[in-house]
């Protein structure tokens, strides 16, 4: 049976739908160790045959790119909160879900595993995103209530 765990931004402007059917308490969380995940408190979670759909208000999204450029974080340019971090991979887009940035529950107040990517390069990152990222779609629409 599928779970689908909803969440969003702060304002609401930034949704994300998490879909997988590995109970809560199998899905890893994780917390990367770069400057920009600490700063944020992210918390990391994906699973490669889930789903993810991140849906955001015409305008509210803001793709921000640094380090190996290889990934872009989706921010709410209202509220500042990051939501997710998605690479395109072909025709395919691949994910994951920033659990306290959508505030996802019942993932959000759980322990983070802390993962540290810092010695890996470009093609490794690729690599593990490919094994252990989340399948996403993106649309820019009004989100429905």
């Amino acid at each position: 049976m599928t779970a689908s765990y909803q969440g969003h931004c702060h304002c609401g402007a930034v949704r994300a739908s998490f879909e997988t059917r590995r109970p809560a308490e199998d899905v890893q969380v994780r917390a990367c160790q770069c400057g920009f995940c600490r700063r944020k408190g992210a918390k990391w979670i994906s699973d490669p045959d889930g789903h993810l759909h991140v849906t955001a208000a015409p305008g509210a999204m803001r793709r921000y790119r640094f380090g190996t450029e290889s990934a872009d974080f989706l921010l709410c340019r209202e509220c500042g909160d990051c939501v997710a971090v998605v690479m395109q991979d072909g025709a395919h887009w691949l994910g994951v879900v920033n659990v306290r940035g959508a505030d996802i529950a019942p993932f959000a107040t759980r322990e983070a595993e802390p993962i540290d990517f810092d010695d890996a390069d470009v093609g490794a990152r690729l690599t593990r995103r490919r094994a252990r990222w989340t399948p996403v779609t993106i649309v820019e629409a009004l989100p429905s209530a």
